[in-house]
């Protein structure tokens, strides 16, 4: 069963983020993703001026469950959001292009990945990645 949890100390965040072989950035929120059979990833995120931003979105090794990465993904999304923040950034190299892309993110002309967390979660159905 697929659980997406976050991180609740420091250490196993830098545990995890050597794992995933990312940089661990202690000033990070973290979520992880975990199945039966152990870690499928990271995702490391902050706040600053009302944007968020995620930092890497990480597999572990042998790993590839893009669904899974997605949900991820989406629920931390969802906790920028509920803390009132509108916008979202993936920082260029943070994670591939497809994953950005399968949860709603569209690439900047400078290599970062952008979605408008308030247009997306107030009219979902409407949203075209605007």
């Amino acid at each position: 069963m697929l659980t997406v949890k976050p991180i609740q100390t420091k250490e196993e965040q830098k545990e995890l983020a050597d794992i995933c072989n990312v940089k661990f950035d202690y000033s990070s929120f973290a979520y992880r993703a975990d199945e039966d059979d152990g870690l499928i990833g990271i995702c490391q995120f902050t706040f600053e001026n009302n944007v968020g931003y995620i930092k890497n979105l990480a597999y572990a090794p042998a790993r590839k469950d893009t669904e899974a990465m997605i949900i991820m993904l989406r629920t931390t999304m969802n906790f920028m959001f509920r803390c009132g923040i509108e916008k979202s950034c993936i920082l260029a190299g943070a994670t591939s292009e497809e994953l950005a892309s399968l949860s709603g993110y569209k690439k900047g002309e400078d290599g970062n990945f952008y979605i408008d967390l308030k247009l997306f979660y107030d009219s979902p159905c409407k949203y075209q990645g605007k």
